[in-house]
């Protein structure tokens, strides 16, 4: 299952190498790693108050010493080391100290950190959507209120000089910037939490749908092996019988005619290593009992093959189109293994075109050359018009035509044509399935 563009994707790949390599570093659990935050912020915040230009607006902004305010943002900074373990005693030190920071600025003048916007953020991540929203509101309201309270107000009465903007316009100017940044913050966080847990569901979704196919899978080739080793054995009862009649020709013509017999022992032979190497082909299979397929012959008679697909074809004609069969050269002598895989990949290649592309032209090419056996199955396009067949067991059949080819050392090609239709090409060799 591929998963969503817009959702997730390379975001998600950087926060995965990003939390492996916080792991190198040792920081494997929230509050080391906001530990480790909180004292990056505090250092970062440290770093920019010594710098001269900004030490001097600090000054200026402060009605005590500067080294007060620069504490209160440093304290701030570290109270981020419980924003994820304690959000809401993170959340209450942080505006704490924003009071405090009002309390220590210059008269009218109003000053924030990034703490409190981190914090609100945090909570953002990890509350529902309304108790991050309250949060928000809470934060930019003890802003906004500190500020009016304990520096704008006291400002504008100790002033006897009309305050330049208007006090009302620096209130409306506060009261929308933290609205808008705490807002922010607060629907940031949950939108990550959102990404990730969405993020998460469809890779659980994913590794389902992959364990699903997995076992799926497996159970067709299982299916596949089981029917297999009981064509197969079927196989290997019609060389035993043979086996069994040369054996008896050879017992009654050791005495009589013992140049008939040693002819009649070489057959044998090759008869028993044919065999044997058709068993080996199946070493591994389950041999599952079961009900005999509708039409197929069971019980001892012999087994599907070339001499059955013109039967075959003509079971699976519709009204439209009937499957067109080709055959040209001499098939030789193919071994039953070889014999029974052309049936079955046809019979396999006619479901498909079926059930993917009905009223299609089929059309069977069987070219029998010197050094092998080559079977081409090509469908054109279906007609939209028609309804799909029923594919409800259906779904692994390039699964099973590959896995039968691959016991006999035959190669199995497939795949879409130019057409718009699809073709599936079997080549057996001279040598597949015998005795090696």
């Amino acid at each position: 299952m591929d998963k969503p563009r817009g959702f997730g994707g390379s975001a998600d790949r950087k926060r995965r190498d990003w939390d492996s390599r916080l792991d190198a570093l040792g920081l494997t659990t929230p509050l080391r790693r906001d530990s480790a935050l909180a004292i990056l912020v505090a250092g970062v915040t440290a770093g920019l108050l010594l710098l001269p230009g900004i030490s001097g607006t600090v000054t200026t902004f402060t009605d005590g010493p500067p080294f007060v305010v620069a504490g209160l943002l440093v304290a701030q900074a570290a109270a981020l080391c419980l924003r994820r373990v304690r959000p809401m005693w993170c959340l209450t030190a942080v505006l704490a100290l924003q009071i405090g920071l009002a309390l220590a600025a210059g008269p009218g003048e109003g000053l924030r950190g990034a703490a409190l916007a981190i914090a609100v953020y945090s909570c953002g991540t990890l509350m529902p959507k309304r108790s991050a929203a309250l949060v928000a509101g809470l934060a930019a309201f003890t802003e906004t209120a500190s500020f009016v309270v304990l520096s704008a107000i006291p400002a504008a009465l100790a002033s006897t000089v009309p305050a330049s903007p208007p006090l009302i316009s620096r209130i409306v100017v506060q009261i929308v910037l933290s609205a808008t940044l705490y807002g922010a913050a607060a629907a940031l966080g949950r939108n990550t939490t959102i990404r990730r847990r969405y993020t998460e569901m469809v890779e659980l979704r994913a590794a389902e749908a992959a364990e699903n196919l997995s076992v799926r899978t497996d159970a067709a080739l299982a299916a596949e092996r089981t029917r297999m080793a009981r064509e197969l054995h079927d196989v290997a009862a019609h060389h035993l019988t043979a086996l069994i009649v040369q054996a008896t020709v050879v017992e009654r013509m050791l005495d009589r005619d013992p140049d008939a017999a040693r002819r009649s022992a070489a057959a044998i032979r090759t008869e028993g290593k044919s065999a044997l190497q058709n068993l080996r082909l199946v070493v591994g299979a389950l041999r599952e009992s079961g009900p005999a397929e509708p039409g197929l012959p069971h019980g001892g008679a012999p087994v599907p093959g070339l001499v059955m697909i013109e039967h075959l074809v003509a079971g699976h004609a519709d009204t439209q189109a009937r499957p067109r069969l080709i055959v040209s050269g001499q098939p030789g002598d193919l071994s039953e293994a070889a014999d029974l895989a052309f049936y079955r990949v046809t019979q396999e290649a006619l479901s498909n075109a079926r059930d993917h592309a009905p009223g299609a032209m089929v059309t069977i090419t069987i070219d029998h050359r010197k050094e092998a056996s080559v079977l081409e199955i090509h469908n054109g396009p279906g007609s939209a018009r028609q309804t799909r067949a029923d594919r409800r067991h259906r779904g692994f059949g390039l699964i099973g035509m590959r896995e039968r080819a691959g016991l006999i050392g035959a190669s199995l090609s497939a795949g879409p044509t130019p057409d718009g239709g699809w073709s599936v090409k079997l080549t057996i060799p001279r040598t597949a399935g015998r005795p090696r």
